[in-house]
């Protein structure tokens, strides 16, 4: 039996092995095809984009990267499943806002914690939301549409893809300031769109990548863009915030998580890998030209984005004064 002398030595030399055990494989890393739990639906836009990006990022690692659909309660079981695997870097999380920001201000279950539940790794993309209108509708503008609410209390009805989105927020922001009345329409499939090309509803709020070919095609007419910035597809549209300096635009973020406890040396390595995959010229130019804004920050620098985002996504709750559902 060893002296109780030895065991300070022991725990050292323990502690060295770990370590060294880890350095080498974060050296080593990758050497076998990563994992990437999804929280989008096969086919849908989202994942389709995401392959395109998550294949530049593949080629950089040198390794292939397995996509794994895991759609279904709002992101929540992409979450679940990525924060319960192995913290070695082979099984990766890509995941909305919805989950690590906005579900703790929608649900009335224990939040997920974005820095003890899971490991952010970087920002990929910002999309950007726009009000879009049927164009027969008199509005052309964000004063006419002002102009409109106020005249039509309680008519002017907009379409989202649900309660406590993007979208949602974004309308109830714009009331908020306004000092205006609009009726939420909130949809779960494609009608939110067609509803508003029949007429039926006179605006959506919505991803710009879901309405641009519409506005192409002449069937929506653009307002605005809810996002930071102008669309490059778009540089004739202003922002709301150009007209509304108090307007919030609401996260609308998709980003890679690992699960908790990750190596610091294997994120390092990740991010990384990440920084070189987006920053290739020819997916760039085509994530800004189908209205994705491509991120690649670093870990620290996510970190506190997520934290501002919270932030933001809380006066957005309280403005458009949504109560937890379940």
């Amino acid at each position: 039996m060893f002296s109780s002398k030895l065991t300070p030595l022991l725990v050292l030399m323990c502690a060295a092995f770990c370590v060294r055990g880890v350095d080498a494989q974060a050296q080593n890393y990758p050497s076998k095809p990563v994992r990437v739990i999804s929280e989008y639906v096969a086919g849908n836009g989202g994942d389709v984009f995401s392959r395109q990006i998550l294949g530049s990022i593949s080629v950089a690692m040198g390794q292939p990267i397995v996509v794994e659909n895991r759609g279904g309660s709002g992101g929540l079981l992409a979450v679940e499943a990525a924060r319960r695997a192995s913290s070695d870097g082979y099984t990766l999380l890509l995941a909305s806002q919805n989950v690590p920001v906005t579900r703790r201000f929608l649900s009335k279950s224990e939040p997920i914690d974005p820095w003890l539940d899971l490991t952010p790794v970087s920002a990929l993309w910002r999309t950007s939301l726009v009000f879009a209108v049927n164009p027969s509708f008199a509005s052309k503008s964000i004063a006419d549409l002002v102009e409109y609410a106020k005249s039509h209390a309680g008519k002017l009805s907009y379409s989202t893809t649900g309660i406590g989105t993007q979208g949602h927020f974004a309308g109830a922001n714009f009331a908020s300031i306004t000092g205006t009345q609009l009726l939420h329409v909130p949809y779960n499939d494609n009608r939110l769109i067609t509803d508003v090309i029949s007429g039926e509803v006179p605006m959506t709020i919505g991803i710009i990548s879901m309405v641009a070919p519409h506005v192409k095609a002449g069937r929506l007419r653009l307002i605005a863009s809810a996002g930071q910035k102008r669309l490059e597809m778009f540089p004739d549209v202003p922002t709301v915030t150009e007209l509304m300096p108090n307007f919030e635009p609401p996260p609308t973020w998709t980003a890679l998580f690992a699960p908790p406890g990750l190596p610091k040396s294997i994120l390092e390595k990740l991010s990384a890998f990440v920084v070189k995959g987006l920053g290739v010229t020819e997916l760039r130019a085509k994530a800004s030209g189908d209205g994705f804004d491509l991120i690649g920050n670093s870990p620290e620098e996510f970190a506190a984005q997520i934290k501002r985002d919270i932030d933001i996504a809380g006066r957005l709750v309280k403005t458009a004064r949504i109560e937890p559902t379940d």
